[in-house]
């Protein structure tokens, strides 16, 4: 599963401009300054204002001081167009959760208003995004505060924070205020050893000298090989690539040969099927992967949709699978195992790209498609696993707690890992903590 909401993932696809701003702790959360000639208060930043859209300081309707933003779509006439402003912070402050408040006036959104923050790493990979854009507020509506909340994992590196008007109408912003720890930011502990890290030194998914191609009839798997010693096959989560362990490859490479590879029709892997996707499928091509590597049995450590082509492995290729690890599993798509929210939140994914006609959103769709009806194990089949498990989830993961439990408790001998106050999303959020078990699982 995603976090991801799709149509304003879009918003943040930063080209590294901002991370060579000078570090500042006034970001001008109430708009009230504004730079001689600029459109926008200081340290905001305009994002994807196309035609239709204007974005502007407004000083006749305030809800606090002399100014408010004002992002006016009226002249916008497509509904899927969005429009957006946002400041960055850098990811300095010490603490575990972050919130963005913000009071919004609209007036005839047809759409959604909304506001978010996104959390990135170095190299600007998302590690925390939260959006309230699943909640459609639209209409006309008087000042209110709206907030969001999100994790603060300890590879933070920027926190963007964004209202966003998505459709037509007019949305006025103003008395934001960030928080860490229910604290506001200008109180909140700063880290005295914060430094910009550089971008990781290796391109995981990026790069050649590991690399390696394996055909199959009808597509081709992408992967790169590190380290050296028992084979370990990491297996990606739901529209993501390679790059999404770059806190495990290194240290799991220091004990293991880590083959970490692309899922079909992602990352750099191909698929030439137009049909259904299935967890059926890709475990049946990670064992023709381990078949053309010579690997006859492997451990593996999958997350997401990794868990669940792992699980399914380990019943219908037992031979291959000595241990394997799971994060954030599911055995079905279902109220039992995720919540209802969830599902119309990829149900609406779905249905965002199934509007677009690039190769890139067809494969997302069918993707998201795949989410609502895969997999299909069951608790008897786990029954049937030989195999050594790790199962993991987050205290507050997308997986419904009780479903990780059942999962634990029907693979015989298995172990289960609660990761406290962790989400889906734990393999960046917490590394440390992640890596630590991961190995100790492995190496015992």
């Amino acid at each position: 599963m995603r976090r991801y909401i799709a149509t304003v993932i879009i918003l943040f696809a930063l080209n590294g401009a901002f991370a060579q701003r000078p570090i500042d702790t006034t970001y001008n959360f109430g708009f009230e300054y504004v730079v001689k000639g600029d459109s926008l208060p200081h340290k905001w930043h305009k994002f994807n204002l196309i035609k239709g859209f204007e974005c502007l300081v407004d000083t006749a309707i305030k809800h606090g001081g002399k100014r408010s933003l004002l992002i006016d779509g009226t002249r916008n006439k497509n509904i899927n167009e969005f429009a957006s402003i946002v400041s960055v912070i850098p990811g300095k402050y010490i603490g575990k959760e972050i919130e963005f408040r913000a009071y919004l006036k609209m007036q005839d959104v047809k759409s959604f208003a909304a506001i978010l923050i996104r959390v990135d790493d170095a190299d600007h990979q998302t590690l925390q995004f939260s959006t309230l854009q699943t909640k459609k507020i639209n209409g006309t509506r008087d000042w209110q505060q709206y907030t969001v909340k999100a994790k603060l994992p300890e590879m933070a590196q920027w926190i963007y924070v964004a209202p966003i008007l998505g459709g037509s109408g007019k949305l006025w912003v103003d008395d934001c205020q960030v928080l860490i720890d229910k604290k506001v930011i200008s109180e909140a502990p700063v880290d005295s050893t914060y430094v910009r890290l550089p971008p990781a030194s290796i391109p995981y998914d990026n790069n050649p000298s590991a690399s390696g191609h394996v055909k199959l009839k009808d597509a081709d798997l992408y992967y790169e090989t590190y380290g050296s010693g028992e084979p370990l096959l990491l297996l990606h989560g739901n529209s993501a690539n390679i790059s999404a362990f770059k806190y495990q490859i290194g240290v799991l490479a220091k004990k293991f040969k880590v083959i970490a590879v692309d899922s079909r029709g992602q990352g750099k892997s191909t698929d030439l099927t137009i049909g259904p996707l299935s967890y059926d499928l890709f475990a049946e091509d990670m064992k023709q992967l381990l078949d053309s590597l010579h690997i006859n049995k492997t451990n593996i450590l999958g997350w997401s949709d990794g868990g669940n082509t792992g699980l399914i492995m380990a019943i219908k290729y037992p031979q291959y699978v000595n241990k394997l690890a799971t994060m954030g599993a599911n055995l079905f798509p279902t109220t039992e195992a995720v919540s209802d929210t969830v599902l119309r939140e990829v149900k609406g994914d779905m249905i965002y790209y199934q509007h677009k006609k690039d190769d890139h959103s067809k494969m997302e769709a069918r993707l998201f498609a795949m989410l609502l009806d895969e997999p299909h194990m069951t608790f008897d089949e786990l029954k049937t696993i030989k195999s050594q498990v790790l199962v993991m989830a987050g205290e507050h993961d997308l997986i419904l707690d009780k479903h990780t439990r059942a999962i634990a408790s029907a693979i015989p001998h298995s172990r289960l890992m609660i990761f406290v106050s962790g989400t889906h999303y734990a393999p960046v959020e917490i590394p440390k903590e992640f890596n630590e078990t991961v190995l100790k699982f492995f190496e015992e």
